[in-house]
């Protein structure tokens, strides 16, 4: 058994579902304008919730739950914390990063803190996804601030949070290709330096 093939049916990164026929909305004007409105998302397994979920992982939730993922193509782990990450073998890069650390000072549970993704299949309820603009993840978030930013193969890589929310992104030439989901009222900074320690913070 292939352990991306659990990884993709783990966490849906995959996932195909019915979706509800588009609206659309007309606007009164004097050219008849009409208006694209997207589609809601209905399958819970492609929902980004900011500061809660994305697909069906959570966090705050038992890192031995982990397993139904397979092992992970990489794992980057110390003093009880650790960053597993799983790769898609479909040609498009996708990956999907889990943070965990011990749930209180009494290290007996690990659970899990960030979630990242790079697939395009998962959407918060406005929308926002992976290739959407800077400019239009500002309009659903208006909160958000440059928290940091880091090199990745050779290409500058600027970080964006809105922290009340628990939601950042990754933003490269103004498009996005990173989703994080924290937990609310705290900087993904805090966490996040430990997968790009090379990362300035501001």
């Amino acid at each position: 058994m292939k352990k991306i093939a659990l990884a993709l049916i783990g966490i849906s990164l995959l996932s195909c579902s019915d979706k509800k026929a588009s609206a659309v909305e007309t606007e009164k004007t004097s050219d008849s304008i009409v208006k694209y409105v997207p589609p809601e998302i209905t399958d819970r397994k492609q929902l980004i919730i900011p500061g809660k979920s994305i697909g069906l992982t959570q966090l705050g939730q038992n890192a031995e739950t982990l397993s139904s993922l397979g092992k992970p193509d990489f794992s980057d782990a110390a003093m009880g914390k650790a960053w597993a990450t799983w790769y898609s073998k479909d040609g498009q890069k996708k990956e999907l990063n889990i943070y965990t650390t011990y749930k209180d000072s009494e290290m007996k549970e690990k659970v899990i803190r960030q979630i990242r993704i790079t697939s395009p299949e998962f959407k918060t309820s406005e929308g926002i996804a992976i290739g959407k603009l800077l400019t239009n993840i500002q309009k659903s978030y208006p909160e958000i601030k440059l928290v940091g930013k880091y090199n990745a193969d050779g290409k500058s890589i600027q970080l964006y949070d809105a922290m009340d929310s628990g939601i950042a992104f990754e933003i490269e030439n103004d498009s996005c290709i990173g989703i994080i989901i924290h937990e609310m009222g705290k900087k993904v900074t805090e966490e996040y330096i430990t997968l790009h320690p090379d990362m300035e913070r501001f």
